[in-house]
């Protein structure tokens, strides 16, 4: 069917005012899911992986964002320092992704914490190029990675 373009217009129009008369109220689209939704955050993995969760309280990983100043944590560098490369991400006064958490390295996993059966998107030992993306010269401080000897050290036990 063929609609002159006036024609739609007057419909559009007439709809419109129907609904407003109507007492109908106009609502946004709904939101569709943050990136940080797909995130459990470091306290969700203790809960299954305790002793994994207690030796990565001891790294460097752990306390990132404290290395940072308090303007460094406003410059581009704080996405290294923080889990899932978004940068600060607060909830009701909460500092979510604050460190260097799990879902770093293994990959953002609220469908995992939500059921444990479900390991999709995850990985037990992340490639080197993971690390890399913030162990690189890029990095004002950088000394060179090695990933096989700093591995290790992500997870001591």
């Amino acid at each position: 069917m063929h609609i002159k373009s006036s024609a739609f217009a007057s419909m559009i129009f007439a709809m419109t005012a129907i609904g407003l008369a109507s007492g109908a109220a106009w609502s946004p689209a709904p939101q569709t899911e943050s990136p940080a939704d797909r995130y459990a955050w470091a306290d969700a993995c203790k809960t299954c992986h305790a002793d994994i969760h207690a030796a990565w309280q001891k790294t460097k990983h752990a306390t990132a964002v404290d290395r940072l100043s308090g303007a460094e944590q406003q410059q581009d560098c704080v996405v290294c320092h923080t889990t899932g490369k978004l940068g600060r991400i607060e909830r009701d006064g909460t500092f979510l992704s604050k460190n260097v958490q799990c879902e770093s390295c293994h990959g953002a996993a609220a469908a995992h914490a939500a059921d444990p059966t479900n390991r999709e998107n995850l990985t037990l030992r992340p490639a080197a190029q993971v690390c890399e993306t913030c162990h690189n010269d890029k990095s004002p401080h950088f000394r060179g990675f090695h990933y096989a000897g700093m591995v290790k050290l992500s997870h001591p036990r």
